[in-house]
């Protein structure tokens, strides 16, 4: 009888409710399923991949996704997040002073919830951007089971927040039959910077054969600096290698098998990430081909980041379906300092510099999020049924508080100075507590409830169809107070958003034979929309000069359609492996900032629509036996549809028809490695890696006295150039291995910036400079 044949049976025993032994049967399904994904994932050297919420090998899913496992990111050297987007098509890491930002496709935004899922397993962890403050969080890159880039919109599996695509971090499930372990450490030298070193841990096995596994990882490293931080009257060095960071992670998970069909898997994951210095080094002072890198900010500018998330998988095995049930806490709390002496003095006075001694004003954040998440999903459990489906519910609630305060004693002597007046005469407001300019805080919760299905029919054999559809409700409040001099009398407001998006998906694939599979998909994503707090009294003259009396109160969700078609192909014996897709995204009713700046605040609108075009590319060539090479491109061309003003008397539009969004259109990530036996037995091997960005597009985000947009003094982000080598060996779990990074030394810079439009001073960041050292792994 045939393994088909068999699971016909099983399945008409399972709903019939006939005698038939559901807990043995249900093992034997679900083990042959997951052999049948490992067996081709061995055969190939293939990842599989969770990204459809059922186990498949990469070449199978018919969605533009990249994976990586640890052992492919340690080939790579990667440790963090920025790693991953380097050599991943169609995605861009947006770097500021105070956060970070993944594009995926051209979909990127500052303003309003986040454009890009950010998941840790099943746990979203992206922050909703209010006010100046924030960024996201993304765990350290250490004992990962795998990372997934999931290009598009997800919007019926993942939902709101997952508009342009979605990140997931899955980590190491615990292994009920076997003993594992992971051991990492590496020293590393910059030029004319300070040395770099990590050391990791992790270990994992059954604690009770097949009824209690554990897996459990300890991490720390530290990163160097290379930028100096000057007395600015004096120019003394204050703090060589002043932007050097440290981090720590750890994460425990122990998995309970009550029975053959139940597992029970509570874990816990924490991470304490530490910045002594801002990366943004002076223009004018700093000589880069000398190495040289140097800020004169008055202040220090260190920024702390801390998180717990406890969480609880359930796992139940019921032979043609499975039942799965996650809950979550994301408890994150942020705080950062950034030194705003030059930009409150060329703000109210139109002097760039700090004009008295010792003059020093500095901004203090403090983000803190607390998500609560839940999920429970039933899904089909037969990869080769004619129909595979998964249901499920989800509900979030995700408690969000952003603090600004602005500390400036020096405040009422300049203003003395160069007006001739008391600041009270010309504000009409007193230092709050005696040393704040401006003090701000804001508290929201955005509360999600959502009901879903995806299933996949097979038409005829290697013809499938795939249709989605997502419920979602969502509610968004928010509170908020600001008080000081430079925004007038205190300010409290609050209020509330609600909208119910629906998000449908369509697919069509077709698997010509096991290596061929071509597929065409038109999905829709979104990011809920929120309110904007009332903006202070001085902002009058800011929006008159809009055309508005006032800010507008409510901003909607913005949503996206995809249409992409795509195909997975191995040639030669697999020798040759591609995966290639084309894209169009529509982005309509955009949430943009419209910067107010002579009052501090700011306000959300839905503003424009983009068009994005463009391509992803990955191939994998086995040249020879002990060559391989890679290549992933990605091209992107996203432009505004139309003028878009802040306001209908605006001088100056956020965005104009055909203007390109902020992204480089280019991105190349080129791979080669070269294996030999040496020494007996041990492989030795020689591994080359190129990453490249061509040139922005777009004017880098900044300010505009009329929407806030772009800044027209600081030209496009130019190309950039990453080469690194490794070389090293390989024996038994063991490897060891030399390196060099940014071996050309590739000095442009990344991100650049100045206060305001009235500075005269910018600050920019660059790639790490060269950077040479030894790791050393060990796996079993």
């Amino acid at each position: 009888m045939g393994v088909k044949s068999m699971k016909r049976i099983l399945l008409f025993c399972t709903s019939s409710l006939t005698l038939c032994s559901a807990p043995a049967f249900a093992q034997r399904t679900a083990e042959a399923a997951d052999q049948a994904q490992t067996s081709v994932a061995e055969n190939s050297g293939e990842i599989v991949v969770t990204a459809t919420r059922s186990a498949q090998v990469v070449s199978r899913v018919p969605i533009s996704i990249s994976a990586y496992n640890q052992a492919s990111l340690d080939k790579t050297g990667v440790r963090d997040v920025a790693g991953i987007v380097a050599q991943t098509p169609g995605l861009v890491f947006q770097t500021t002073s105070r956060a970070t930002n993944i594009a995926i496709r051209g979909i990127s935004s500052t303003a309003g919830a986040a454009t890009t899922g950010i998941y840790i397993d099943d746990t979203p962890i992206q922050i909703r951007s209010l006010g100046y403050g924030g960024g996201n969080a993304y765990p350290i890159i250490f004992d990962l089971d795998r990372v997934e880039v999931l290009r598009g919109p997800q919007g019926t599996l993942f939902g709101a927040g997952s508009e342009g695509g979605t990140v997931r971090f899955i980590t190491p499930k615990p292994d009920m039959t076997r003993q594992s372990g992971y051991l990492r450490s590496e020293l590393a030298f910059t030029e004319s910077g300070a040395p770099s070193y990590e050391a990791g841990a992790a270990l994992g096995g059954p604690l009770v054969a097949d009824k209690i596994a554990y897996r459990a990882s300890g991490y720390y490293r530290r990163n160097g600096g290379y930028v100096d931080r000057r007395n600015f009257d004096t120019k003394a060095t204050v703090s060589h290698n002043d932007n050097w960071d440290r981090s720590y992670a750890g994460r425990l998970a122990l998995a309970f098998a009550p029975s053959e069909t139940l597992t029970i898997t509570p874990s816990i994951f924490y991470q304490n990430t530490f910045s002594h210095g801002s990366s943004f080094y002076w223009d004018s002072l700093s000589d880069l081909d000398a190495h040289r890198y140097i800020n004169d900010q008055p202040g220090a500018e260190p920024s702390h980041d801390e998180f717990y998330l406890p969480a609880l998988n359930i796992d139940y095995d019921m032979g043609p379906m499975r039942l799965v049930a996650n809950a979550s806490y994301f408890d994150r709390s942020t705080r950062n300092t950034v030194d705003y002496t030059t930009l409150n003095q060329s703000l109210f006075t139109g002097i760039s510099l700090p004009s008295i001694p010792g003059q020093h004003a500095e901004s203090n954040y403090s983000n803190t999020q607390k998500n609560y998440t839940g999920e429970l999903r039933l899904q089909s459990n037969d990869a080769d049924a004619r129909l595979r489906w998964v249901v499920g519910g989800f509900w979030s609630r995700n408690r969000q508080t952003a603090q600004q305060q602005v500390a400036d004693t020096y405040f009422p002597t300049y203003i003395l100075s160069t007006f001739g007046a008391p600041y009270t005469a010309i504000f009409g407001q007193s230092l709050v507590d005696g040393h704040l300019i401006y003090d701000q805080v804001t508290r929201s919760v955005d509360s999600q409830y959502a009901i879903f299905g995806e299933a996949t029919y097979r038409i005829v054999e290697g013809l499938s169809f795939t249709a989605g559809l997502r419920y979602s409700h969502t509610k968004f409040e928010i509170s908020a107070l600001a008080q000081g001099p430079v925004v007038g009398p205190k300010t409290i407001d609050s209020g509330v958003q609600k909208e119910n998006p629906v998000t449908p998906k369509f697919g069509l694939n077709y698997q010509f034979n096991r290596n061929n599979l071509v597929y065409v998909t038109v999905s829709k994503g979104f990011r809920p929309g929120g309110y904007n707090p009332a903006v202070g009294l001085p902002c009058n003259g800011n929006l008159v000069s809009l055309g508005l009396t006032d800010r507008p109160p409510l901003y909607n969700s913005d949503s996206v359609w995809s249409y992409e078609v795509g195909s997975k192909n191995k040639a030669f014996g697999g020798k040759v492996q591609l995966a290639a897709s084309a894209y169009q995204v529509d982005w309509n009713s955009i949430q943009q900032n419209v910067f107010l700046n002579s009052c501090g605040f700011q306000f959300t609108g839905n503003l424009g629509s983009v068009r994005s075009r463009g391509f992803d590319l990955d191939v994998q060539v086995n040249v020879t036996p002990n060559l391989l090479v890679s290549a992933a491109v990605g091209y992107t061309n996203a432009t505004f549809q139309k003028t878009v003003f802040g306001g209908p008397s605006a001088t100056s539009a956020v965005a104009s028809a055909g203007d390109a969004v902020v992204a480089p259109p280019w991105t190349v990530a080129l791979h080669g490695e070269y294996t030999r036996p040496v020494l007996d037995g041990h492989e030795g091997y020689l591994r080359l890696d190129y990453n490249f960005k061509s040139h922005q597009a777009a004017m880098t985000p900044g300010l505009n006295p009329a929407n806030g947009i772009a800044d027209p003094t600081i030209d496009n982000v130019p190309a950039t150039h990453l080469l690194s080598l490794r070389t090293g060996l390989r024996l038994n779990g063991i490897d060891v291995s030399a390196f060099v990074n940014n071996l050309l030394d590739d000095n442009a810079w990344i991100a650049r910036q100045r206060d305001n439009t009235r500075s005269t001073l910018y600050r920019s960041m660059s790639n790490r400079p060269r950077t040479w050292g030894m790791t050393a792994s060990y796996r079993f």
